[in-house]
């Protein structure tokens, strides 16, 4: 199977409490980082390009070139969902602005 955009990211839920083990299996939990939310999607073949969607279906890859360059390393056929969140020039965590913006590259800033 082949997934291509527009896809329908999955969005996280507000919960009063975490279930435990038993209910639902091992859970895994991952870290937010207040970042902006993509999905990335690498080429399925020949003449493919590498594709990045917001969760309103909007293509913004076009805006990330740095991020383009370096997911060419990753495997055809690969679909990341998750959130892009930048570095600071010491190495600390630098939320991605301004993704949204129509005109522009994005740029990071402290968090």
């Amino acid at each position: 199977m082949t997934l291509r955009p527009p896809v329908e990211p999955m969005l996280a839920q507000v919960v009063e409490s975490v279930p435990g083990s038993g209910l639902l299996g091992e859970l895994a939990f991952e870290q937010k980082f207040d970042g902006y939310r993509a999905l990335l999607f690498t080429p399925t073949g020949p003449g493919d390009r590498l594709l990045v969607q917001t969760p309103r279906r909007t293509l913004i890859q076009d805006r990330f070139p740095d991020l383009v360059t370096a997911a060419r390393q990753l495997p055809d056929g690969l679909v990341l969902d998750g959130e892009l969140v930048g570095l600071g020039h010491r190495g600390q965590r630098a939320v991605v602005r301004g993704a949204a913006m129509p005109h522009g590259r994005p740029r990071a800033s402290r968090a």
